[in-house]
């Protein structure tokens, strides 16, 4: 039952042409899935507008970095908790970076958000850890 999850990207093509799709571990499955989860807003999924996280709700929100970071935490928890059934004892962090870009003609500051989860594989009471960092927020400065 390990490599029982498609892998993405989806290869339609390959769908198509009636090939076997690739597959991959629970592991890396539920890191894809995590990672899908974390890029997606609300409302992309068209059969459920619950589906994603705040992040992008909030990406040039003006809040204080505790209060952004508590909220993303919050909407993770929620979304993992409804949408991930194969973790249990799930334990989220989230970590904000800014970083100033410099080019010859402009000055950007970007957010890079990490975002740390622990949990335990339910099937087999393994621990798992998801670890990413994705860019937000490209804000301009003439």
């Amino acid at each position: 039952m390990e490599d029982q999850n498609y892998s993405l990207p989806l290869a339609l093509d390959r769908i198509v042409a009636g090939l076997p799709h690739p597959k991959c571990p629970d592991r890396e499955a539920i890191h894809q899935h995590l990672y899908l989860l974390m890029v997606t807003h609300f409302d992309e999924n068209r059969f459920d507008s619950r589906y994603g996280c705040a992040l992008w709700e909030h990406d040039f929100s003006v809040l204080s970095q505790i209060k952004w970071k508590d909220l993303i935490r919050e909407s993770l928890e929620e979304a993992v908790g409804t949408y991930e059934p194969r973790l249990t004892n799930v334990k989220i962090r989230v970590e904000m970076e800014e970083f100033e870009v410099l080019t010859k003609t402009n000055n950007y500051v970007r957010k890079r958000v990490g975002i740390e989860i622990k949990a335990t594989i339910r099937r087999t009471n393994e621990p798992f850890v998801f670890f990413e960092r994705i860019f937000i927020s490209p804000l301009s400065i003439e």
